[in-house]
């Protein structure tokens, strides 16, 4: 994926990914989707080997940013249309042996990223930016930092033309999604779970910033 030079925020390289691991973690600990999905409440250090194997095989075809150097909140970006390459297979491969100890868990995330990728099949549109992750650390939530990270690549995508889909799992981030431009396309509940995923789109229409 070619660089994209965005204002304010911190691009995150190979270094960063123990660090922007552990924020992922944390924002994620208390997920009401990861506790229904998990057999017992999932440990940090759990979550921490899953999200550097996620960040891992996201960067090698997208990129990550952060709010800062700090990493107060981590954003990862992927386009759809990038197909990997038989080393990047090899690599995502020893990555997955590195976390082996936490298949059970990593299983039941990709059976719920299996139910976004079916809604994303049909409503997103042929080319678009997917935000794969948006995490921010707990204790620097409630301080717009979501918005912060996710409005430069949104404006970035206005004035190229590509539209930016993402999923989300909470109703409350919908209306905080809504507030930057994206619509709502349809919705899923998670199988076996009391959760349900949000489709949301945002075409380059408008500024954000």
């Amino acid at each position: 994926m070619e660089e994209i030079p965005l204002q304010y925020l911190y691009k995150l390289n190979k270094s960063d990914i123990p660090k922007a691991a552990g924020v992922c973690a944390r924002a994620f600990h208390d997920d009401p989707v990861m506790k229904e999905i998990s057999k017992e409440e999932a440990r940090i250090d759990a979550l921490y080997q899953i999200f550097e194997y996620i960040l891992k095989t996201g960067m090698d075809s997208g990129q990550a940013y952060a709010s800062s150097a700090n990493l107060e909140g981590i954003a990862l970006w992927e386009p759809n249309n990038v197909r990997k390459t038989f080393n990047q297979r090899l690599r995502h491969l020893f990555y997955l042996f590195q976390v082996r100890n936490q298949l059970p868990l990593l299983t039941e995330m990709s059976r719920v990223d299996k139910i976004s990728q079916t809604l994303r099949n049909k409503h997103a549109p042929a080319i678009y930016f997917h935000l794969a992750l948006l995490a921010v650390d707990p204790e620097y939530q409630g301080n717009g930092i979501a918005g912060h990270l996710v409005r430069p690549m949104l404006d970035f995508m206005n004035e190229t033309g590509i539209p930016c889909y993402l999923e989300t799992q909470s109703s409350q981030n919908v209306s905080m999604y809504e507030h930057l431009g994206f619509k709502l396309l349809a919705s899923q509940v998670i199988t076996g779970t009391s959760q349900t995923i949000y489709g949301m789109l945002k075409n380059p229409d408008r500024k954000v910033s």
